[in-house]
C-alpha cells in the first residue's frame, strides 16, 4: 500500500510543471505542501499561443487517490482545451466550459457514487499588455496587491467546475499595473489547524499579504512559515498550494 501511494506521489508530482516559466518582466512562483502522499491540489503554469502563460490553481473537493486522479484529469484536461483554442480574450472561458461538459457528461454516473468536482481559477495572462483574463470558477478569489496593500479579489465567475454540464461561467479581465502581485491559495491555508482546532483564517492571511515584500517567493515563504507556526506539532489534514506572480517595473 505504502509503495503504491508513492508510486502515486511521484506520478501526481510528474503532472506538476517541472519549471515555472517566467516571461519577461513577471515573476511567477507556487509552492505545493502536500498533507498526505497524494493531493487533491493542484497548480499550473503553462505557456499559451500568442506568448500568452497560463495561469490554474484549484482544489478537488475530495480526498485520497480518487481526488489525485480526478485532478490530473482536470489538469490534462485544461491543457489540451487551452493549447487548442484560438488566443483570444475568451480563451480561459472556452477552456473552463469545455472542461466542465466534458467531466459531468463522462464522470457523473446515475448508478455510481462518483460524483466530485474542483474549485478552479483559470487565468490567461498576456505579459506584454499586463492584462489577465480569467475565469474563476467557485475558488477562493485570488488576491490583487498593490503597493498600498490589497486592492482587489477575483471573485467567483461561475461555479465549481464538473458538477453540472449546463453551468454557465463568465470571464473577467484586470491590468496590473508596475509592481501589481497576484496571490491565489487553496483553503488549506486559511483553513490550516491548531491544537486546538482553530483556524488559521483569513485575516492573519491578508495582514500579512498587506505587509510591503521584495518578491513573490519571499511572500510566500512568509506565508508557509506562518502556516506551518500555527499548525505547530499537528499533523497538516490539508494541502497548501500557492501561486503567485508579480509585473516587475520595466
Amino acid at each position: 500500500m505504502k509503495q503504491e501511494l508513492e508510486l502515486g506521489r511521484r506520478t501526481q508530482a510528474d503532472f506538476l510543471p517541472e519549471h515555472v516559466p517566467q516571461p519577461d518582466g513577471w515573476e511567477i512562483a507556487a509552492v505545493f505542501h502536500p498533507a498526505r502522499e497524494v493531493a487533491g491540489d493542484f497548480y499550473d503554469v503553462f505557456p499559451l499561443p500568442a506568448n500568452r502563460i497560463g495561469l490554474v490553481i484549484a482544489d478537488v473537493c475530495d480526498k485520497g487517490v480518487g481526488a489525485a486522479l480526478f485532478m490530473v484529469m482536470i489538469r490534462s484536461l485544461i491543457r489540451a482545451f487551452a493549447e487548442q483554442a484560438e488566443a483570444t480574450s475568451q480563451h480561459a472561458l472556452e477552456s473552463v466550459t469545455l472542461t466542465n461538459r466534458y467531466i459531468a457528461h463522462h464522470h457523473h454516473h446515475h448508478n455510481t457514487r462518483i460524483h466530485m468536482f474542483a474549485t478552479l481559477f483559470f487565468g490567461v495572462l498576456d505579459p506584454s499588455s499586463g492584462t489577465l483574463s480569467y475565469v474563476n470558477g467557485g475558488h477562493e478569489p485570488p488576491v490583487i496587491i498593490g503597493k498600498n496593500g490589497i486592492k482587489a479579489q477575483l471573485e467567483p465567475t461561475g461555479p465549481a467546475v464538473g458538477f453540472m454540464a449546463h453551468s454557465q461561467f463568465a470571464i473577467d479581465q484586470i491590468t496590473f499595473e508596475p509592481d501589481d502581485i497576484f496571490f491565489a491559495y487553496t483553503d488549506g491555508v486559511t483553513e490550516a489547524r491548531d491544537s486546538q482546532r482553530e483556524l488559521f483564517g483569513e485575516d492573519p492571511l491578508f495582514a500579512l499579504l498587506n505587509e510591503p515584500t521584495p518578491s513573490v517567493a519571499v511572500l510566500m515563504e512568509r506565508v508557509t512559515q506562518r502556516v506551518k507556526q500555527h499548525i505547530g506539532e499537528q499533523p497538516n489534514t490539508d494541502d497548501i498550494t500557492m501561486l503567485a506572480a508579480k509585473r516587475m517595473r520595466s
